[in-house]
């Protein structure tokens, strides 16, 4: 049994939260009379349900006892404490990139995103991380627009579509 406070146990509730979240709100997805018959509604709850069903079979292992052991990777330093700055940096740079789709487009709002994580991550070759943060997210957002139909702002690269 569990005998003290447990990381696993905040994944779990974190795993039942997105898929309670989900589930709730996927009967709000409007479904076109032309739909297949699996219909826009089908993933959504396939993904809720999973994460719900995934969350329950954590807990049971978490509360017999099962945790995982501790990381012993070489590139992880176990002793190490959490550097709560970079992880506060992310969480804004995430706000950010959600404030900036509209007004810049998916592509620079990405860009930021990708390149002040990288850097926030420890990162140091700048134009290395610009360029490659711009390449990834031109190229996300040329797949999702073009190859998938959906529908992203483009910003200056709108012109494109």
């Amino acid at each position: 049994m569990v005998r003290r406070f447990s990381g696993e146990l905040v994944l779990v509730a974190l795993l039942a939260a997105a898929g309670v979240y989900v589930l709730v709100q996927t009967p709000a997805i409007v479904v076109p009379r032309s739909a297949a018959t699996a219909g826009p509604r089908l993933f959504p709850y396939l993904i809720g349900g999973l994460l719900v069903v995934l969350a329950v079979l954590l807990a049971v292992q978490v509360l017999r006892g099962k945790s995982a052991p501790p990381e012993e990777g070489e590139d992880v330093d176990t002793d190490r404490r959490t550097d709560w700055r970079a992880m506060l940096v992310v969480i804004v740079l995430f706000a950010a990139h959600a404030l900036l789709i509209e007004p810049i487009g998916w592509p620079l709002a990405a860009t930021v995103l990708f390149a002040g994580t990288a850097a926030a991550l420890g990162a140091r070759r700048w134009l290395v991380v610009l360029a490659s943060s711009f390449g990834l997210a031109i190229g996300l957002w040329a797949i999702f627009v073009f190859g998938l139909g959906a529908y992203l702002p483009g910003g200056p690269f709108q012109m494109w579509t």
